[in-house]
């Protein structure tokens, strides 16, 4: 579909234009039929499935990014029968795009740049039509769109929003949040300060309100955490937990981020001593790992927990952090969580916590099954932390190596893979191939070649 927005370089800076007026359908019956089609969607994949893609690992690369961070695009997608617009994709999924240290050709670079520029500008005018904020935008056509919440309304639309605006802003950003142990000369220069500043600057007064309102909702006045009585979608959307742990760290950070950004403020939240409840409530020192969520006698596992590093709820140099993450990995590594390669979601299949399109099409889709992008955030997570315990580096050597050979094996960038590291896939559901996702395993490759190098 065509875009309403577009963007020029001049310069050496990106400017972006909307080039008709953005128009919001709020129509149920719209929206509604939106879901079904998400649905139909799916399905379709056994009609019209994805081929694989020729080439060896870089040329593989190389054309997905030429399908997902496409000029033309007029907004990023995760792939496949992920052709709406996911929210959350911006600052989870695919956090790594503007890294400006991953080397690429210029035009690559100016691509990812522009694709992400777009889709915030469109998140921002679709949320202030809607005055609010939603998990997935749907293009009607055109000009014209509508917002959907698949399963429930979102915890992570607005943390990713934030984190997009923070990366488009700064390019100190992401190699603060991934850092290395001494400066690293960028390979390219970020040339969307200014409009992202304008964009912020134009949405200020509402994304301030949009935050004190999902503040508002979500989090619990007398507990200061999540409240227990509703269900958020996130990015393990399938399943229903009750103040998850995930779901709490994204409160903090949407918060935190907020602030950084000065949207506002928000000087009632006491970010230090927000982050020292959450670790009190959810961590179980026992089996060395945060409770998935406050349900009664859960201690189960969630991959997700890794959003502890991209969030920056933990940090690597401190040494308290540090601690919490040794132990994390410790847990994955005695339940064997990382094998072939990791990450599993959790230890076990949870049918009853599913609703119920999931239960029933791909019951395993976020249980024991293998998770390629939780699988690289703990990659990350074990080259960071290499400095300390050079095993690490050995490891997530390893792992890569595994995710390079399913690449060329698969011909694409599988979304996820079954129990014993085949892509997934049944009667009813296929794994997303040409996946957009594909930008955070090139971050760690150079994470990857950065702190070997220092051994070296």
């Amino acid at each position: 579909m065509v875009s309403p927005l577009s963007t020029t370089l001049d310069n050496k800076e990106i400017s972006i234009a909307q080039t008709v007026p953005i128009t919001f359908d709020s129509s149920r019956l719209v929206q509604l039929i939106m879901y079904v089609n998400a649905g139909i969607s799916i399905a379709s994949t056994f009609i019209n499935p994805e081929k694989p893609l020729l080439g060896n690992e870089e040329e593989i690369i190389s054309q997905i990014h030429k399908l997902r961070y496409n000029a033309q695009a007029p907004y990023l997608i995760t792939g496949s029968h992920f052709h709406q617009s996911y929210v959350r994709n911006r600052g989870i999924f695919s956090n790594a795009l503007l890294d400006p240290r991953i080397s690429s050709t210029e035009q690559d670079w100016q691509q990812k740049q522009a694709i992400a520029l777009k889709t915030i500008a469109l998140d921002l005018e679709v949320f202030r039509l809607a005055q609010r904020d939603y998990t997935t935008i749907v293009q009607l056509g055109g000009n014209k769109f509508t917002a959907i919440n698949i399963y429930a309304r979102p915890s992570d639309s607005l943390f990713s929003i934030l984190y997009t605006l923070s990366a488009l802003t700064d390019p100190l950003f992401l190699p603060q949040v991934f850092p290395t142990p001494s400066p690293v000369k960028t390979v390219h220069s970020l040339n969307t300060v200014s409009a992202a500043k304008k964009l912020i600057l134009a949405h200020k007064s509402g994304l301030k309100l949009l935050v004190e309102n999902y503040l508002s909702e979500v989090l619990d006045t007398q507990t200061g955490l999540v409240r227990k009585n509703i269900h958020l979608s996130s990015a393990r959307d399938g399943i229903k937990r009750i103040s998850s742990f995930y779901d709490n760290v994204i409160a903090w950070a949407t918060c935190r981020l907020a602030k950084d950004l000065r949207i506002d403020e928000f000087n009632r939240y006491n970010l230090q001593k927000w982050k020292r409840k959450l670790i009190t409530e959810f961590w179980d020192d026992k089996n060395g790992t945060f409770k998935d969520d406050l349900s009664q006698n859960n201690l189960l596992f969630s991959a997700d927990a890794f959003i502890v590093t991209s969030s920056g709820f933990l940090q690597t140099n401190n040494a308290q952090d540090r601690n919490y993450l040794f132990k994390m990995i410790a847990y994955v590594q005695k339940n064997k969580l990382d094998h072939p390669f990791p990450l599993h979601y959790s230890k076990a299949n949870e049918p009853k916590k599913l609703y119920w399109p999931v239960r029933v099409f791909a019951p395993s889709y976020m249980g024991e099954s293998i998770w390629s992008h939780w699988g690289i955030e703990y990659i990350k997570t074990l080259i960071l932390l290499s400095p300390y315990n050079p095993e690490y580096l050995k490891e997530a050597r390893r792992y890569l190596a595994a995710y390079k050979q399913n690449i060329v094996r698969y011909g694409g960038y599988p979304e996820l893979y079954d129990a014993r590291g085949r892509n997934f896939k049944n009667r009813l559901y296929k794994s997303v191939l040409h996946n957009s996702w594909i930008i955070n395993y090139e971050q760690a490759k150079m994470l990857l070649e950065y702190y070997s190098s220092l051994k070296s």
